[in-house]
């Protein structure tokens, strides 16, 4: 059994840890550090005014190689939080959230556009999308206790509510490339998930329900259609041949045999009553 298997981490949760290490690895490298940190961070000016909309993804993955407690919070918090999550969702939903909620709390990121000091400031880390996974886990297991700083239990929404309250009044004044704004993003990104997610989900599935009689309709129209141009076109000419052969037949009974031996070739087959290779 494998070490992510003997912890009980699901296959998302681990692909995104062994992603985010992987990422965190090349950012140890010199040259492929400093490349990652130019065009992977999320910096206001470049992301929005350049159009450099990438980066509300790939600032997700890149963490302070000054602080590794920066990585392994987060790391530990996806695992905590994620792995029950990911059990009731599934891998493809739970993995299409936690990247939801990281571009989304990397969109209130905008707001330090207003600043002159902050647009070119750059963010980077996992935090929001974490805390946007914590937000969902609070939401269906409300009754659970986390341990604050591994020591003191404390309700879970007391915990979420103690990080919005932190991210708030924070992102007033942020600082370095911690920004309380993308924190608090992922917690306003969540809600607004759990709230939307309903409607979505049920306008996804009668869209796909629609589809699915349109395309059952068109099929029984088709073949409808093809039935009709069997027993109009086709039987007559089957019937002459019964009785005359197949050298009786004209260049656009010919034609019509062909036609019908691309829509339903073992029809004609059947009871070897003509040769189909002359149409081909």
């Amino acid at each position: 059994m494998s070490l992510f298997g003997s912890l009980g981490v699901t296959r998302g949760v681990k692909y995104l840890v062994l992603v985010t290490l992987g990422v965190y690895l090349f950012q140890l490298l010199p040259f492929a550090g400093e490349f990652l940190m130019k065009f992977g961070t999320l910096v206001p000016h470049f992301t929005f005014l350049d159009g450099q909309i990438w980066r509300l993804i790939s600032y997700i993955f890149l963490h302070s190689t000054s602080s590794p407690f920066h990585l392994l919070f987060n790391m530990l918090m996806l695992w905590m939080f994620g792995v029950e999550i990911e059990n009731l969702w599934g891998t493809k939903r739970f993995v299409l959230f936690y990247l939801i909620c990281g571009f989304g709390s990397g969109l209130f990121s905008l707001f330090n556009l207003f600043s002159p000091e902050m647009q070119y400031v750059p963010v980077i880390g996992a935090s929001g999308a974490v805390l946007g996974i914590m937000t969902v886990y609070a939401f269906y297991f409300p009754q659970r206790e986390v341990l604050l700083f591994f020591v003191l239990p404390v309700n879970i929404r007391i915990v979420l509510a103690g990080a919005a309250i932190i991210s708030l009044f924070g992102s007033i004044a942020p600082h370095g490339i911690v920004s309380h704004l993308t924190h608090l993003g992922g917690i306003v990104v969540a809600f607004g998930y759990l709230k939307l997610y309903p409607y979505v989900a049920g306008w996804i599935q009668e869209s796909h329900e629609k589809q699915n009689e349109r395309k059952l309709r068109q099929r029984a129209e088709t073949e409808a259609e093809r039935k009709k141009f069997f027993e109009q076109m086709v039987d007559p000419i089957l019937d002459k041949i019964a009785k005359q052969g197949m050298n009786s037949l004209n260049d656009q009974e010919k034609k019509i045999l062909k036609k019908a031996a691309s829509f339903d070739s073992s029809r004609l087959k059947k009871g070897k009553i003509i040769p189909l290779d002359p149409f081909r």
